[in-house]
């Protein structure tokens, strides 16, 4: 398992093939106890970080999602969208988001640099 960078203290973000995956933390989830519907960024739509590019609906409001670079959405986690509660269950496995290309590879090396690790295993 590559490194998890944390990102706006809630998100977990990984590089993954020249490609980010963004998904929801430990410390994400303890904000809510229930996860009532995942609204992604749609394939192909352009982010700009640290602009709401999404969010998901909790039993204590909306949280929303961040993109930590600048690109294009690559792909949605379409599991998570049809059942929300994945998120709550495997949030570092099949829990994930989306997939981000950046725009500029060397937005790649910044984030790297940055990187701490999310979990101990």
């Amino acid at each position: 398992m590559t490194d998890l960078i944390t990102y706006m203290g809630y998100e977990w973000i990984m590089i993954e093939d020249g490609t980010i995956v963004v998904g929801i933390n430990e410390a994400g989830l303890d904000e809510f106890t229930e996860l009532n519907a995942a609204n992604l960024p749609a394939e192909g739509e352009e982010v700009i970080t640290d602009e709401v590019c999404g969010e998901l609906d909790t039993d204590q409001g909306a949280l929303n999602l961040y993109s930590p670079i600048e690109g294009t959405v690559l792909e949605v986690n379409e599991a998570v969208v049809e059942n929300p509660s994945l998120i709550m269950e495997d949030n570092f496995g099949d829990g994930w988001l989306f997939k981000v290309e950046p725009k500029n590879a060397s937005d790649l090396d910044e984030l790297s640099s940055a990187s701490t690790n999310d979990r101990d295993d």
